[in-house]
C-alpha cells in the first residue's frame, strides 16, 4: 500500500513536469501568440495545470509530514531547495552570459557585478520563479503544520479552502478585488493549491469516487476553461476546477507493477529535470528541423525529447556522482 501511494504521487509529479516542459516548448515556438489562432487555447488550458499540480503535491507531502523542530525543518528544506538552485542557476547564468543572452551583461565585469542580483531576482532564468514561491510556502509550512495538529484539523482546512474559493469568486465578478496592491494575488492562488493538495490526499480517500469525479470534472472544467480563455473572461475558477480534478484523477490511478520502479525513479529526478530542461527546450526550439512535424504536435515532440534528455542528465549525475546527489536536487 505504501509503495503504491508513493508511486501514485510520483505519477502526478511525472505528469506535472511534462506539462511544464510542454508549456515552455509551446511558448518557445511562439504558439501562444494571437496570430497563431484559436488553437492555442487548447494548449494553454492544459499546460498551465503543471505548476499548480506541483503546489498541490508539495502541500500533500509537506503539510502531512512529521512535524520537526523549526530549526531542523528550515535547515533541511532550504538546504535541499537552495543548494541545487544556486548550482544550476549559476550554470545557466554563466552559459547565458557567455552567449550574450542578457542585454546588460556584456563583459566579465558585468557578469560578476550582476550575478547576485540576477540570482536573487530570478532574472538568471525566468522559469525559476517557482523557487521563490516555494521559499515563501516553506516559511509558512511550520506554522501551518502546528495549526493542523489540533482536533479541528479537517474543519480548519475546509475553512481555509472556502476562503480561498470565496476570494476566487470575488475576483471573477469584481476584477478590481484581485488587483489590489496590498497582496500578491498569484501567491494567494498557489497557497490555496498547497492547502488543497493536503486536503485531497488526507481526506479524499475513496479512489473509485475520485476517479469518477476527476474524469468528469476535468473534462467539464477543461472545456469551460478553453471557452473562458477564448471569450476573454476570468478563468480562475475553471483553472482551479481543472487542476483539482486532474489531481484526483491521477491520484486514483493504479500504477502497474511493471512500471512502478520507472515511475518512482523518474519522480526522484524531477527537481533536476526542472532545472536542466530550460536550456534544452530553448535550444530545441531554435533548431530548424521540425518541418516534418505538424505545427500543433511540435511542442509535444520537443517536450518529449527534452524530458528524455533531462532525465538522462539526472541519471548520469546520479550514477557517476560528479557531485553529491543533494547538491544537484536528487
Amino acid at each position: 500500500m505504501k509503495t503504491q501511494r508513493i508511486a501514485s504521487l510520483d505519477f502526478i509529479r511525472l505528469v506535472a513536469i511534462v506539462l511544464v516542459i510542454t508549456q515552455h516548448a509551446w511558448s518557445g515556438l511562439q504558439l501562444d501568440e494571437p496570430s497563431v489562432g484559436a488553437g492555442r487555447y487548447f494548449y494553454q488550458a492544459l499546460v498551465v495545470l503543471g505548476v499548480p499540480l506541483f503546489f498541490m503535491l508539495s502541500g500533500s507531502l509537506m503539510l502531512g509530514a512529521k512535524v520537526l523542530p523549526l530549526r531542523d525543518f528550515l535547515t533541511r528544506r532550504f538546504k535541499r531547495l537552495l543548494i541545487p538552485f544556486l548550482l544550476w542557476g549559476t550554470v545557466i547564468y554563466v552559459v547565458s552570459a557567455a552567449m550574450h543572452k542578457y542585454p546588460d551583461v556584456q563583459t566579465l565585469q558585468d557578469a560578476v557585478c550582476n550575478y547576485l542580483s540576477y540570482m536573487l531576482s530570478g532574472k538568471a532564468n525566468a522559469a525559476y520563479w517557482y523557487i521563490f514561491v516555494l521559499i515563501g510556502l516553506y516559511l509558512l509550512t511550520p506554522f501551518l503544520q502546528y495549526a493542523l495538529l489540533g482536533p479541528q484539523t479537517k474543519q480548519l482546512v475546509r475553512y481555509g479552502l472556502v476562503l480561498w474559493l470565496g476570494w476566487l469568486v470575488l475576483r471573477a465578478y469584481y476584477p478590481q478585488f484581485g488587483s489590489m496592491h496590498y497582496y500578491n494575488s498569484s501567491a494567494f492562488m498557489y497557497m490555496g493549491f498547497y492547502l488543497c493538495g493536503y486536503y485531497c490526499v488526507r481526506y479524499l480517500t475513496n479512489e473509485r469516487l475520485n476517479r469518477y469525479i476527476g474524469t468528469v470534472g476535468f473534462v467539464s472544467a477543461y472545456i469551460l476553461y478553453v471557452w473562458g480563455i477564448s471569450v476573454g473572461i476570468d478563468t480562475s475558477l475553471f483553472h482551479v476546477m481543472a487542476t483539482v480534478c486532474l489531481f484526483l484523477l491521477l491520484k486514483s490511478c493504479t500504477v502497474p507493477d511493471r512500471v512502478v520502479g520507472l515511475v518512482t525513479s523518474a519522480g526522484q529526478y524531477t527537481y533536476v529535470v526542472y532545472f536542466v530542461h530550460v536550456p534544452l527546450v530553448s535550444l530545441l526550439c531554435t533548431l530548424d528541423v521540425w518541418h516534418w512535424c505538424i505545427l500543433w504536435l511540435r511542442p509535444a515532440v520537443i517536450a518529449l525529447v527534452a524530458s528524455v534528455a533531462s532525465y538522462l542528465v539526472a541519471w548520469l549525475f546520479h550514477r557517476i556522482r560528479f557531485v553529491p546527489n543533494a547538491w544537484i536536487g536528487i
